[in-house]
């Protein structure tokens, strides 16, 4: 396959090559003739042989250089088209633009959730969609070393803990994994492609039936032993929305509450220490054992709630009075 392209020149040539295609491109901006972008020109071979033989073109009596890779229209292209060189490339590009949010998402006096979780969507996730409909054909192995910075951005746009699980993230958020964002671009490309009968790739994608648009929710299902799961059992609830205005603080202190990961009681596991034991009772020490069911903090937590699931809790009780009571016991600040 030979496709030459410019800003010009818009046409598509294609040859009968069982295992062989080529790229070429013309890099130059506006060219005259295509013998003025010789200089510019490269081939990427594309083919899944271990024996071969690159192939010798020509351009205006000139040899085209065959390389091993090729970017196009941001894209990196590769000889073997597993798009582990763009993967490299996309993250090196993401992980500069997770430094504004780092800056801007102090947990104290950084801005608010709402504000960060918009910024990493506008400077992180647009460049992990962009593409994604070709380079989501990779690996899984390959696509995996982008799953860090999707990690990354919600826990610093959240101001949760660090060793938040993954899907309480996603869920808190209202994200979903990038595997299920790729899988909803492509169903976004599919539905468009639906009403171009005419475009090359539309028989070759409605011969395969689609898949469960349900992948995101049931993967949640999944999660019974998920300490978010008990207080969002549902997916697409905004507990968030109960805090919005009241300053960064409350947000991370009552998404690390929901999420059941905070300094007091996780921070054993950056320390590789063992499990702390409350100091009252003796039990394991965990947000559910401070909120609802240590029997020597019954009394401070009668002035302040009577409720005894997380469930209601969050939904019923002021957000000041579960401030008030961890400000009585003397932890919010280890939150």
């Amino acid at each position: 396959m030979i496709l030459p392209f410019t800003l010009r020149i818009n046409t598509c040539s294609i040859l009968s090559a069982p295992s062989n295609c080529v790229l070429i491109t013309f890099k130059s901006g506006s060219p005259r003739t295509v013998s003025d972008s010789r200089s510019k020109t490269t081939c990427v071979h594309f083919h899944r042989q271990r024996i071969y033989t690159e192939p010798a073109l020509h351009l205006d009596g000139q040899p085209i250089p065959v390389n091993g890779e090729a970017k196009f229209l941001g894209v990196v292209f590769d000889s073997k088209l597993n798009f582990s060189s763009h993967v490299k490339y996309l993250k090196k590009k993401c992980l500069k633009a997770l430094n504004l949010l780092r800056v801007v998402g102090h947990t104290d006096w950084g801005a608010d959730r709402a504000t960060l979780l918009k910024l990493y969507r506008t400077l992180v996730r647009s460049k992990l969609d962009y593409g994604s409909v070709i380079y989501g054909s990779a690996k899984k192995h390959v696509l995996r070393a982008l799953d860090p910075i999707h990690h990354q951005g919600l826990c610093i746009a959240l101001g949760a803990f660090r060793t938040s699980p993954i899907k309480s993230l996603y869920a808190e958020a209202g994200e979903p994994s990038l595997e299920h964002r790729r899988m909803k671009l492509a169903f976004n490309y599919v539905l468009k492609l639906k009403s171009l009968p005419r475009n090359p790739c539309h028989e070759v994608v409605f011969e395969a039936p689609l898949s469960d648009f349900s992948a995101v929710t049931k993967d949640w299902d999944a999660e019974g032993a998920n300490k978010l799961h008990e207080v969002l059992p549902n997916l697409g609830e905004d507990l968030h929305r109960r805090g919005e205005g009241a300053g960064r603080k409350l947000e991370t202190a009552m998404c690390r509450l929901r999420v059941g990961h905070t300094w007091l009681t996780q921070s054993y596991l950056l320390k590789n220490e063992d499990q702390p034991f409350c100091y009252a009772c003796d039990s394991l020490y965990t947000v559910q054992h401070i909120l609802i069911e240590c029997p020597d903090f019954q009394d401070t937590r009668k002035k302040y709630f009577s409720i005894t699931d997380l469930y209601r809790l969050f939904r019923e009780v002021d957000l000041s009075r579960i401030v008030g009571y961890l400000k009585d016991l003397g932890v919010y600040g280890k939150i």
